[in-house]
């Protein structure tokens, strides 16, 4: 082979590489790289922003078992969404007995006798149906609870959406609303406490921070010896410390 027709094929294998590098995506871009840098430092900033003695509720297993009741507004389409969107962190499977975490959407027009009515189908515990039936529900028609075992885990959490807020939205509102409540429900903080989906970050950010929360459970929050550790390998309460390090990772 002659020294041209050898500097031919070298430069040919790298045009090829370079194409092949390219077309498979195998390494992000610029743009992308600054856009991760950039919310990583968003969710970084949305945990700062939080009370340092935050207690983060995680739920003690990897599976939750989850009702749709009064799907209005074809909810379940938009769980299998977030299913889709947060991969193994989801956790959620339809309950074939008592539900853990209660999705209802309803006519807002008649609100009381559609929750009485939806909750007649039920599969949550007669004793957090009552707390359902007169909870306070958001204007934004977007309202979400949970409840804490022992001050220490995540147990039973509900979702109410109102019809009338989302009827005439698409589902990229309807998703806002039913996915940052899942996360809330997950164990996203918020600074009061309280679910206010219009106050959260958006989904990508919300992501990394459920991520963190989970890795700070499995890990033990750093702790060599953990006071409670479950069968699934979680432990409770993870640090805000530890979940900003690892988002900040």
């Amino acid at each position: 082979m002659g020294m041209a027709t050898y500097k031919a094929v070298q430069v040919w294998l790298y045009a090829s590489l370079s194409v092949m590098l390219l077309s498979n995506r195998a390494w992000p871009t610029e743009k992308e790289v600054v856009h991760a840098r950039a919310t990583k430092d968003a969710a970084v900033n949305y945990l700062r922003s939080l009370p340092h003695d935050r207690k983060i509720y995680v739920w003690p297993t990897w599976r939750r078992p989850y009702e749709v009741v009064a799907d209005r507004l074809n909810v379940s389409s938009s769980i299998e969404r977030y299913k889709a969107l947060r991969g193994d962190l989801n956790g959620l499977f339809p309950t074939f007995a008592t539900a853990q975490i209660s999705i209802i959407a309803v006519d807002g027009a008649s609100w009381q006798d559609d929750i009485a009515s939806a909750l007649t189908s039920s599969r949550l515990l007669p004793s957090y149906k009552d707390f359902v039936a007169k909870a306070k529900v958001s204007l934004s028609g977007c309202t979400a609870y949970k409840f804490i075992s022992r001050g220490t885990w995540a147990s039973v959490g509900f979702i109410l959406v109102n019809e009338l807020n989302f009827r005439d939205k698409d589902a990229g509102e309807l998703d806002w609303c039913v996915h940052a409540a899942l996360d809330y429900l997950q164990g996203l903080p918020t600074k009061d406490g309280y679910f206010d989906y219009l106050t959260l970050p958006g989904a990508t950010i919300r992501g990394l921070v459920i991520q963190a929360i989970y890795e700070c459970a499995a890990e033990g929050d750093g702790t060599a010896e953990p006071a409670e550790r479950t069968r699934d390998g979680l432990t409770p309460l993870p640090s805000l410390d530890c979940i900003v390090a690892k988002v900040a990772e």
